[in-house]
């Protein structure tokens, strides 16, 4: 895509610079978009290159306060103390907000551009039908990733009245253009029209590596995500289904086998993978999160969180999860790093991760998610068992079988997993209780350090408590507003409301 310019939002210089606005420069002389190859090429840029990992788990109750150190950012003690956030840089949530909405803008440029080859019946060119889908999904899930990080949980009992943010669905064309925030429930709308129509035109053959556009695993996985967050679980179970193959072990990666005979090295450069079947999506994106992993930062995982998370399992046997250090500095391995050279002579550069934002383990705890809310016991420990299998140390099918005892006796009697949860769909009775308990657990272990965490704990309505080094509890709690990041400066300057503090 060095070919193609793309307009920046106004103090966007870099992903290093300030970057606190959105859509306010004057457009530039793109370069014109006449072929279908073309589309493809700009839609490479119509996925968020910043990331929102680090912030989000900085934030969630994964982190706490670590009481010796090697590394101190003030990005993540901002994350850790709810603060707004100072910095605007890389990991914040300003360029992250603007990162999508630049990949919005580059969709909507590609629609644009496509609509214009519809028929008189509406039909779009073959030569353009799967471009057409991936922009509109791209579009979609930029949205949904901002209204869930800067406005409150969907409800369908709030919604009307909660600001969401600006759905922009045009190019930039102007130098200054008014936004105004809809609401929830608006933006919600959009979202489900942009993804509803985008799925009728995915198709995997349109690509030479399917894993870095919007394909068709990755796009119902992304719609069982966003049908699980307004309570609709026949729809939840109708794209996970669609997702995931009649063998879903083959999906999953395989942790207690070709993992765990890898070292720490041999993990970082596997997980990102494109080649890794569990890896529905992968997005190249700008981050120096892959430090974390070291376990140096104050703020991270403690040994008390490991003996949780990664230790016994409620089945029995242990989990095959490696988790790397000694105390205080300690980690779980996920992805590694590539450096992005400034040119090609040069010996310096910027970061990048290759970020696997949608995996067939989300397809599948998901679908354990929508079976337990319609009641369907058996196949949510079918899947359960299924997850497992790439998950417990020398794994058994006989002695770490999933029961509903072994999940009653682990989720309903240890008050470390009854985390009240309290999603605005309600939960019918105490089984329903426990068995969601058991998976928002497994959700939890499995996208640890992957900022997940932080969108759960919002749809369930969780109170956050935070442990500092010396045993001091801070709680976060559901109705505090700073549990939706604040507007950037530069985007209220633009006339956008603020959050309310």
């Amino acid at each position: 895509m060095k070919n193609i310019k793309y307009i920046l939002f106004l103090g966007l210089v870099s992903f290093l610079s300030s970057c606190d606005d959105f859509l306010g420069t004057t457009p530039d002389n793109r370069t014109v978009i006449d072929t279908p190859e073309k589309v493809g090429e700009l839609l490479v840029s119509a996925y968020p290159d910043q990331n929102h990992m680090m912030f989000c788990y900085n934030m969630s109750d994964d982190s706490a306060e670590k009481d010796a150190s090697q590394r101190f950012t003030l990005n993540a003690e901002d994350g850790y103390l709810w603060n707004d956030f100072r910095n605007v840089s890389q990991d914040t949530p300003d360029i992250y907000w603007n990162s999508c909405y630049k990949a919005i803008m580059n969709a909507n440029h590609a629609i644009e551009y496509i609509e214009k080859f519809k028929d008189d019946k509406g039909n779009i060119d073959w030569k353009y039908r799967a471009f057409y889908g991936e922009a509109l999904i791209a579009r979609a899930y930029c949205h949904f990733m901002l209204v869930n990080l800067w406005s409150k949980p969907y409800n369908n009992s709030t919604s009307e009245a909660d600001m969401g943010i600006p759905y922009v669905t045009k190019p930039e064309k102007k130098v200054f253009v008014k936004y105004e925030r809809s609401t929830v429930a608006k933006v919600y709308e959009k979202i489900e029209a942009d993804l509803v129509e985008g799925l009728k035109f995915i198709d995997d053959s349109a690509y030479k590596n399917k894993r870095l556009h919007w394909n068709i695993n990755a796009s119902n996985t992304f719609a069982a995500r966003f049908y699980a967050q307004v309570g609709k679980f026949d729809e939840v179970l109708k794209y996970t289904n669609a997702a995931l193959t009649e063998n879903p072990a083959s999906m999953l990666r395989d942790i207690n086998g070709k993992y765990s005979e890898f070292d720490y090295n041999e993990t970082l450069v596997n997980w990102g993978k494109t080649e890794e079947a569990c890896n529905f999506l992968v997005i190249p994106q700008y981050s120096y999160w892959f430090t974390n992993l070291f376990g140096t930062d104050k703020y991270g995982l403690i040994d008390a969180y490991h003996d949780q998370m990664f230790k016994e399992t409620f089945v029995g046997g242990m989990w095959a999860w490696k988790v790397y250090g000694s105390h205080p500095n300690i980690a779980v391995a996920k992805w590694g790093y590539h450096q992005e050279k400034t040119d090609i002579n040069s010996d310096v550069g910027y970061f990048m991760i290759m970020n696997s934002v949608v995996d067939a383990e989300e397809a599948l705890l998901l679908r354990v998610e929508a079976n337990i809310m319609l009641e369907k016991y058996d196949e949510a420990i079918e899947d359960i068992d299924t997850y497992l299998s790439k998950r417990v140390k020398s794994y058994s099918g006989t002695t770490h079988k999933a029961t509903d005892t072994k999940i009653n006796n682990f989720y309903a009697n240890n008050g470390i997993y009854d985390k009240k949860l309290d999603p605005f769909y309600g939960l019918k009775d105490d089984k329903q209780r426990v068995y969601m308990n058991c998976v928002v657990d497994l959700r939890r272990r499995e996208f640890y350090a992957r900022g997940m965490r932080w969108f759960d704990l919002l749809r369930f309505n969780v109170d956050v408590k935070h442990v500092d080094w010396g045993g001091t509890e801070r709680f976060l709690k559901v109705d505090d507003n700073r549990r939706q990041l604040q507007i950037p400066v530069g985007a209220r300057n633009n006339g956008i409301p603020a959050n309310p503090r």
